[in-house]
């Protein structure tokens, strides 16, 4: 049987925007801010990080890169007063194993230029810290 109008309207209604996905969860919106932080802690916009960050939003969260814009405004609006500190906090109830994917994604964008600058160590040194994760369970090869 085919599907009718009213199927499709509804399955279009139904549908969330990227932007409506990253607002309704309060997690992902922590870490898109964190991950944004990070890419600008050293000062200077690098393609290489802005790139890492759109492959961790489009496989991580499936946030599509044409959508990533949007929901980059909409980060920059709603978080324009949040700081790294309070993003990471959001974390405190997560399991054990998200964090550690957080603080890989900070990792990742971080050395994504090839160079690890002292502000972003130091801002995924404080993100470990607050989540309760150490050097070591950060660096364990997953099992």
């Amino acid at each position: 049987m085919s599907e009718s109008i009213f199927d499709r309207i509804a399955t279009f209604l139904g549908t969330k925007s990227a932007v409506q996905k990253v607002a309704d969860d309060p997690v992902l919106t922590a870490e898109l801010l964190l991950l944004l932080h990070i890419a600008l802690a050293d000062g200077k916009t690098d393609k290489a990080e802005y790139g890492a960050i759109l492959r961790v939003a489009s496989n991580d969260f499936g946030i599509s890169p044409e959508e990533f814009g949007e929901v980059a405004e909409y980060l920059k609006d709603f978080g324009y007063e949040t700081t790294s500190t309070q993003a990471a906090l959001a974390f405190a109830d997560v399991s054990f194993e998200r964090k550690v994917q957080l603080l890989r994604h900070l990792l990742a964008i971080a050395n994504a230029d090839d160079e690890l600058d002292a502000k972003e160590a130091n801002l995924i040194r404080k993100t470990a810290d607050l989540l309760g994760v150490t050097p070591e369970e950060l660096h364990k090869k997953h099992v």
